[in-house]
């Protein structure tokens, strides 16, 4: 019977609405994901407003309610540790959602510039990688890679997923972070998540809140420069459309002449499209992640902050930044979970001849000051991972390695040595500096049998000379010839001091360091 189409209006309209149609969860909560362990875990998404979501997970089951605008969190509880695959289960009405093989262990946040987004692909241990990802070798470890993106305010989700480590995924992933996950892995045998936020050549402001761009005296030079930048946009954005217009003929006619075209595209022009602008990427790539519980962070960065005038102050200016990032965590899930001081590590800049003459050592200096000053914070050296030519080193494995072996000692408890050596004090006796350090593990060491290289002292005139620098006990005895009345010992206080030698019996290298602040 043919049903008049005014009816059938009716009838359509009139059915109740689609059941838990709206229902999503954030994409952080997808198949092969890692859950953080001993701490509550927010598990939130999107229903229709009103709405009852039920949430199972390891013999929990917690709900919530959609609020107006369509938005619900569940907490469960503290979880255990685990390596046997689970399900997760999210139902609103009749809908469902199930999320499968999901691990509990630990789940860290790895960002900074290009360095920490460098792949496995690119290091030196890209093919003995990737033969043990196809064997299995790092069935526990999962990868999260957050796609690059900027913007004004925070944003709310992100386009990606978890993936399991099979070799095209960690070819693809950051090398520091997948390599600190492994080693972290299987040191503590544990589940290991890690989640790539990170993009290359970002200053360190592109990180932090709007509210520190805006407010915070930390911020004050970032306000300054951005306001240069956005005055001089118009005209640097006309140049650079024309210099990218003439690079893409340039690379055409090489690809029609069958020719390499290795020449790099313009870069854009500081201002307010561009995505690595002040708080850009925090709101883009950072705050979306908020309140997925995560036990720290590792980072990676301050190439752009090593020239003036942003390397004298990126110690405060990172201090905000980690502020920013607990209190922000912990807001995200509306008073729902508690602040954390979570661990922070960096790794201080390795050699490189490129660096500049005064920025590079004195941000190695900084960064230095943000471990020793700061509140769980830590650094890890690579001053013997660069390359003279190269600000992208190739030998990451060891750098992800050492960030393992400081979160195992600093975040985990274990009773390892965890640094090289750190300047302590020092003391003038005649002709000599007596120097002591913390961290000497099994006893200060020249790594190939030859003296100690890269240490140079100075009397009153402020200039310093190559000098020698002898082992005794836990400390040092540096003296030249040249200097009679010594006042000053600087050690690797240079862009590329190569050939390091100078550490502890553990094989981690001496931190840079001088003893004057002149």
């Amino acid at each position: 019977m043919k049903i008049p189409a005014l009816i059938l209006l009716v009838a359509t309209v009139s059915l109740p609405p689609s059941a838990s149609s709206a229902l999503e969860l954030h994409p952080l909560f997808t198949d092969h994901g890692v859950l953080q362990q001993e701490l509550p875990v927010p598990v939130w998404g999107t229903a229709e407003s009103g709405e009852k979501v039920t949430v199972s997970f390891a013999e929990q089951t917690v709900s919530a309610k959609a609020d107006q605008k369509g938005e619900w969190m569940a907490i469960l509880a503290p979880l255990v540790a685990s390596a046997e695959p689970a399900q997760l289960t999210a139902t609103a009405g009749e809908k469902s959602i199930v999320v499968s093989d999901i691990l509990v262990g630990e789940v860290w946040v790895a960002s900074g510039q290009s360095n920490m987004a460098q792949s496995v692909s690119r290091t030196f241990q890209a093919e003995a990688t990737g033969k043990e990802a196809e064997e299995g070798k790092f069935r526990n470890v999962r990868l999260f890679r957050v796609p690059v993106a900027g913007a004004d305010e925070r944003t709310e989700t992100v386009n990606a997923e978890w993936t399991e480590t099979d070799p095209a995924s960690v070819s693809r992933f950051s090398a520091v972070g997948f390599f600190f996950g492994a080693g972290l892995s299987e040191d503590r045998s544990v589940p290991v998540g890690i989640i790539q936020s990170a993009n290359g050549g970002t200053n360190a402001y592109s990180w932090i809140n709007s509210e520190t761009r805006d407010k915070d005296p930390a911020a004050e030079e970032t306000r300054k420069y951005y306001a240069a930048a956005l005055k001089a946009h118009p005209a640097a954005r006309a140049k650079y459309e024309k210099a990218l217009a003439a690079w893409k003929e340039k690379a055409k006619a090489a690809r029609a002449a069958g020719e390499k075209f290795t020449t790099r595209s313009p870069r854009p022009p500081q201002g307010p499209d561009n995505p690595k602008r002040p708080s850009g990427h925090y709101n883009a790539m950072i705050a979306p992640l908020q309140p997925y519980v995560i036990r720290g962070a590792i980072w990676y960065q301050g190439e752009a902050n090593s020239r003036v005038p942003f390397y004298p102050g990126y110690r405060d200016l990172m201090f905000a930044l980690v502020e920013d990032w607990r209190t922000d965590w912990a807001a995200a899930s509306g008073g729902k979970t508690e602040r954390r001081d979570f661990p922070f590590y960096l790794v201080q800049l390795p050699n490189f001849a490129g660096g500049s003459p005064e920025g590079w050592p004195g941000i190695r200096e900084q960064m230095l000051r943000f471990w020793q000053e700061g509140k769980n914070t830590g650094m890890v050296v690579a001053i013997d991972k660069g390359e003279a030519d190269d600000i992208h080193p190739r030998d990451k494995k060891p750098v992800g390695e050492r960030l393992a072996r400081f979160a195992r000692a600093n975040t985990y408890g274990e009773d390892i040595v965890f640094s090289g050596p750190i300047y302590k004090s020092v003391r003038i006796e005649g002709d000599a500096a007596h120097l002591t350090f913390d961290h000497t593990g099994g006893g200060l060491k020249s790594f190939d049998g030859e003296d100690l290289r890269h240490f140079e002292i100075a009397g009153t005139d402020q200039k310093f000379h190559p000098a020698t620098a002898t082992i005794s006990g836990d400390g040092l005895i540096v003296r030249s010839a040249e200097v009679p009345e010594p006042r000053a010992v600087r050690y690797a206080w240079k862009t590329n001091p190569e050939k390091i030698n100078f550490g502890n019996e553990e094989g981690l290298p001496a931190s840079p360091f001088r003893t004057d602040s002149w």
